[in-house]
């Protein structure tokens, strides 16, 4: 009977351990603004507030228009893999870039 609980714990823990979502899946809200300008690996996306230089990446998840399909003047959603590096103006890399208009 013991040895049947602990086969059970070990599973259980197995199951949990390879359900749980990995710490690269998470996504922060980035800014929602206007492209002005576009480069190979980047964007540069400014709104009222913020200037963010957007990097994305093979892993970054395009909705709307596919990578190389955004131009300047689009207007785009984004949200970031980690916080933004503090500068101007701001750096981050992109986990979604979704094109709204």
């Amino acid at each position: 009977m013991r040895l049947l609980l602990g086969v059970l714990s070990a599973f259980s823990l197995l199951f949990i351990i390879g359900c749980s979502t990995e710490e690269n899946d998470i996504s922060l809200d980035g800014i929602k603004g206007e492209i002005v300008a576009v480069k190979d690996n980047s964007l540069l996306i400014k709104n009222e507030d913020h200037r963010v230089n957007l990097k994305h990446t093979s892993d970054t998840v395009f909705i709307g228009k596919k990578n190389g399909e955004l131009l300047v003047g689009d207007v785009v959603k984004t949200w970031y893999d980690s916080e933004p590096l503090d500068s101007n103006p701001m750096q981050a890399i992109a986990s979604k870039i979704e094109f709204i208009e």
